[in-house]
């Protein structure tokens, strides 16, 4: 089972989301706030006609959310829900892992977050991340409920 990886760092950690969740690679964008929406999700941006969701890992990890630069990519990618973007500090070329270099998180002694497992690569550890399981059902329906309000506002105006 070899799977391709978009491997990535933030707060000088490595992480890894599967290439098959990734649409692309963005520069810095500038997000507006969505009242009512979960405390780990930063804003939406408007993205080829849709309002894309913007989620703050570093919030969900519980770490301090790094300073914006403007030139730090952020990864748009896709769930089985919706799509969102992810500000991230670094992206590093798209790597190929078999499953010998793979372990599940279930085989772990503790993960904080969402992370389904371990890659070992040459150059270290990555976590990969779970982007399916960022938000609990609660989040899912306060989201939810928050972009609606949002169309609604767009729709009054």
């Amino acid at each position: 089972m070899d799977i391709q990886l978009l491997p990535f760092t933030l707060q000088a950690e490595r992480f890894a989301l599967p290439l098959a969740q990734v649409r692309r690679v963005l520069p810095a964008l500038k997000a507006i706030p969505l009242p009512g929406a979960p405390a780990v999700v930063a804003g939406v941006v408007a993205l080829r006609g849709q309002l894309v969701t913007v989620v703050d890992l570093c919030a969900r990890l519980g770490w301090a959310a790094p300073p914006l630069r403007r030139w730090s990519p952020w990864i748009w990618a896709c769930t089985e829900r919706r799509d969102l973007l992810l500000p991230v500090e670094s992206v590093m070329p798209v790597r190929r892992a078999g499953a010998a270099d793979w372990t599940p998180a279930d085989k772990l002694a503790k993960v904080q977050g969402n992370v389904s497992g371990v890659l070992r690569s040459s150059d270290g550890l990555y976590l990969l991340y779970d982007l399916d399981a960022f938000l609990s059902t609660d989040e899912e329906r306060a989201l939810e409920r928050a972009l609606a309000d949002h169309d609604a506002r767009d729709v009054a105006e």
